[in-house]
């Protein structure tokens, strides 16, 4: 989902997050989803820069929560996870979203391709969306979902051909997509693969508030390298970032994820900015 971009007056942030809950209310159908991009550092704590091999490091950045794997010179093949989509509490935050997916790129890189489910708030209605993303182009909706569904989504690369193919099945009512797209950026390095709950933002690149969904929770995690090697998030193959949610002024935890289970589980719990 989209990079932060720094700049722009109070008028045109509010113009924009109006724009933004006005094209996620459009009926009939799939609306133009909040966007969202690669990782945002949090000030004031390090970045995903240092990748050294064998080494478990945690970062805090302003939009993703979850966890990452990458390690200098490795490439992802594919990335897999399952997860429910999670419910959200419109009441406790208004006009405000969440996104929950999976995909290759965006932590120190320039591209993200990505796909999940958007769980968002339409003013106090929630709104619940499967989407996908070849960043640096715009999301794309693909249909509407409902919260406590089984989903699955996957990314893979096929080297012969360029492509990435973007896999998102409903386990509940057996609704599936599947796109083959090109790399949207001027190079698709695929250096990392992650899970990912986070605040995406607005068309003009302002981080939106996040939506209450109370837990995400990811499972059936399965990377696999370029080179043929494959496990989850913990593996001897990559280094992995557990990546903690803070807010933008606050500074304060707003997403906390768990200890992995076997390093293929773990839940996103949104906490609020006191």
């Amino acid at each position: 989902m989209r990079k932060l971009r720094r700049g722009g007056g109070a008028a045109v942030a509010t113009l924009s997050l109006m724009l933004t809950v006005c094209a996620f209310t459009a009926p009939g159908r799939a609306p133009a989803l909040p966007l969202g991009g690669p990782m945002v550092s949090a000030p004031g704590h390090a970045g995903p820069g240092l990748m050294l091999a064998g080494r478990n490091v945690v970062v805090h950045s302003l939009n993703w929560a979850g966890y990452a794997a990458a390690r200098a010179g490795t490439a992802f093949r594919s990335v897999r996870a399952a997860f429910f989509v999670p419910y959200v509490d419109c009441t406790s935050t208004p006009g405000a979203y969440s996104s929950h997916w999976a995909g290759l790129d965006g932590l120190g890189s320039s591209s993200v391709e990505q796909l999940g489910v958007a769980a968002g708030c339409a003013g106090s209605r929630p709104q619940y969306y499967a989407w996908y993303e070849m960043y640096p182009k715009p999301v794309s909706g693909v249909f509407a979902v409902k919260a406590g569904n089984a989903i699955v989504v996957s990314v893979y690369y096929q080297a012969q051909r360029r492509r990435f193919v973007l896999t998102l099945r409903d386990l509940t009512t057996g609704r599936h997509f599947s796109r083959s797209a090109k790399c949207a950026a001027k190079m698709c390095t695929r250096s990392s693969a992650e899970v990912i709950s986070e605040a995406p933002s607005d068309t003009s690149g302002n981080i939106l508030p996040l939506a209450n969904y109370r837990a995400a929770s990811f499972s059936g995690i399965t990377l696999t390298s370029a080179a043929g090697h494959r496990g989850g998030l913990l593996s001897r193959w990559w280094s992995t970032y557990q990546i903690i949610g803070v807010g933008q002024s606050s500074r304060q935890v707003t997403q906390q994820p768990t200890s992995l289970l076997r390093g293929q589980a773990f839940t996103n719990y949104w906490r609020r900015e006191s």
